[in-house]
């Protein structure tokens, strides 16, 4: 068969099938459920369907969607495939740990490396460094909080003596004084000495290494905090706006500040949102920087480095954090990043250690050498669902960012309160929803391991939030602290409270039949106190509400559960309420489940709490703690 024949059967095959309409899809789910049920809603409010066609995921650019290297950058900045740099963080202290720390990196597989100084940055230490650590091949970078001309300078000067050629240098200097601004509430240095710093790092730069970075703006101030995903890319975007315009009364051209300025993005567990944010961030920022008339077309690039959120780890059940940073590891490669930091899953409750580190790593190897998400382009290209979301996305933030221009810019939303606001409605939405297991952080608010304990593997005090430099705040600051903290408090007191009595507070599942939903029930009761690090006991071989009572009053528990079906509750739940009642007073009698029509005969009986798929969880556990812990375990 000759070519033009081969071509032409596969025409035929394809017109033996005829086109088939969204609409004929959609009476084809509403066989089986409603259409509306299978639309999700994200954190913004964007609805989400469970398919689109190609039409829909047209319209957000004039003319034919861009290839890769194309303005807007949707698809990529222009990079042969989809390499991305491996980066591992490494505290700056001693010669010797510091750099036992960089060669265990790069051996295990890192090409990227961000140095965090402890008590500044000495000479010493950068040349003992780069005597094993090559930084043509291997990007290094600093996360600083003060003074980058003079870090710059000593870096580049340490690599002058070892006759580097500082011209060939990658990397940057993550330093962001608005972010530490708002997370902090004042400035260390006054912010108009920092933007005198920073462009003074750009001159420097500019002559010494042109393709190093000399400031940065990260998204983790605000998605620690709680913010959504499109306020997180207004606010950022806002803050990158802020810069190129204190810089450019500096002196600093735009082409000299875009090119030295790096994009540090938070990346989260709604993995699609995700991948959508950084195209959405792409197409944003090429079109902002047209405003300040760039001299190159280079300048309209955004180089984008990720690390995985802090916001949605946990210390309890840690393991689980592997899973979720897979994820988004995955999210910020298939979104184009530029370089990745994938945090160990320990990092936040005690200092990692070889093996967690190793983990991390080993997450980004296994998607470049296993799964060869390095291997496309753009391998989020040709998915509808993405294209739209990338459109919704990208519209709602930048209603937003222009509302933040109208306000008077990024500045004087902070000084106002408009961003903090925003952030912090945002969070009570997210911390209300984990309270009532409307979200859900696996092993935390939802599936418990009963039987693990952790706080005897917790080597840093969990944060309630950063608090301000001692000075009066500038600005208010923003409250960055794990979503996961509201349970885990409750949970360690559990622990405390166990290790000076003897054992955790009982809850008694009292099973008023076997039947099938007595079972439902008793496992929602064991999920719902399990969160608390209460103790349960199961009473399944003592059926029945004799039977049942006895068995509950033996182990003189805290709360019992009435657990059974609705037909259980109308026979026998008053009476067994009655029963534990009379024999003791000070037991916490609860019912899951059940009507609404019976809780009023109920609480008469004795009843105290009816807990439920909509019930406040966290609420409930902590007016059950203080039940019997404010005597026993001090603050």
């Amino acid at each position: 068969m000759s070519e033009t024949e081969k071509k032409h059967g596969q025409t035929l095959l394809f017109d033996d099938f005829p086109s088939v309409s969204k609409e004929s899809w959609k009476k084809e789910a509403e066989k089986r459920i409603s259409y509306e049920d299978l639309i999700w809603h994200t954190e913004d409010g964007i609805e989400v369907e469970p398919f689109y066609t190609e039409e829909e995921a047209k319209g957000f650019f004039p003319g034919e969607t861009p290839l890769p290297g194309e303005f807007p950058f949707v698809r990529g900045t222009g990079k042969k495939d989809n390499s991305w740099l491996l980066t591992e963080e490494i505290k700056l202290t001693t010669p010797k740990k510091t750099g036992a720390a960089a060669l265990a990196a790069v051996e295990g597989g890192a090409d990227s490396l961000t140095f965090i100084p402890q008590a500044g940055m000495k000479r010493k230490v950068l040349e003992t460094l780069l005597e094993d650590i090559d930084p043509l091949r291997i990007s290094i970078n600093f996360a600083l909080r003060e003074d980058p001309e003079k870090a710059c300078a000593l870096f580049m000067s340490s690599c002058a003596r070892k006759k580097i050629d500082t011209q060939e240098l990658s990397g940057a200097m993550f330093f962001d004084p608005l972010s530490h601004l708002l997370g902090h509430g004042s400035p260390e240095t006054p912010l108009d000495e920092n933007v005198d710093k920073i462009a003074e790092a750009i001159g420097y730069l500019s002559d010494t290494a042109p393709g190093y970075g000399a400031f940065s703006v990260k998204s983790a101030t605000f998605k620690d905090s709680g913010a959504t995903i499109t306020q997180e890319l207004a606010f950022t975007i806002a803050a990158a706006v802020e810069y190129l315009v204190m810089l450019r009364q500096k002196g600093v051209d735009t082409d000299s500040a875009c090119r030295h300025f790096v994009f540090s993005f938070s990346t989260g567990s709604s993995y699609f949102a995700e991948i959508a944010k950084l195209r959405a961030a792409r197409a944003l920022w090429a079109n902002v920087t047209q405003q300040f008339s760039p001299a190159s077309a280079e300048s309209a690039k955004m180089r984008i480095h990720c690390r995985t959120t802090a916001f949605n780890k946990t210390v309890y059940d840690p393991h689980t954090n592997i899973l979720r940073t897979a994820l988004e590891a995955m999210a910020s490669v298939i979104g184009g990043t530029d370089s990745l930091t994938v945090e160990p899953f320990d990092a936040h409750y005690r200092e990692a250690d070889g093996f967690s580190r190793r983990v991390a790593r080993n997450i980004q190897l296994l998607a470049r050498n296993e799964s060869h998400l390095d291997a496309v382009t753009d391998p989020g290209a040709g998915s509808y669902h993405i294209e739209k979301l990338t459109q919704s996305i990208s519209q709602k933030s930048l209603g937003l960012f222009q509302e933040i221009e109208r306000k008077g810019g990024y500045l004087e939303c902070l000084k106002s309160g408009f961003i903090q606001n925003a952030v912090e409605e945002s969070r009570k939405k997210v911390l209300s929803d984990i309270s009532r297991r409307k979200k859900t952080l696996v092993g935390t608010n939802e599936f418990p391991n009963p039987l693990e304990k952790m706080a005897g593997d917790i080597g840093k005090t969990l944060p309630a939030g950063k608090g301000t430099n001692g000075s009066a705040p500038t600005v208010a600051p923003l409250t960055e602290s794990r979503a996961a903290q509201i349970f885990e408090e409750i949970r360690l007191l559990s622990e405390q409270y166990a290790e000076k009595t003897g054992e955790a507070p009982k809850v008694f599942l009292l099973h008023l039949s076997g039947s099938p939903q007595t079972v439902a029930r008793s496992v929602f009761s064991m999920n719902f106190f399990g969160c608390g690090g209460f103790a349960i006991v199961d009473g399944a071989e003592n059926p029945g509400v004799d039977e049942g009572v006895a068995a509950a009053l033996r182990e003189n528990p805290l709360a019992v559960a009435l657990c059974g079906s609705d037909k259980d509750y109308e026979e026998f739940a008053e009476e067994a309420a009655r029963k534990l009642k009379d024999k003791g007073a000070e037991i916490k009698v609860v019912v899951p489940g059940g009507g609404q029509n019976e809780w009023g005969e109920l609480a008469q009986a004795g009843v105290d709490d009816f807990i439920n798929s909509d019930s406040d969880v966290r609420d409930m556990l902590e007016r059950y703690q203080q039940l019997v812990f404010s005597d026993e375990v001090g603050p």
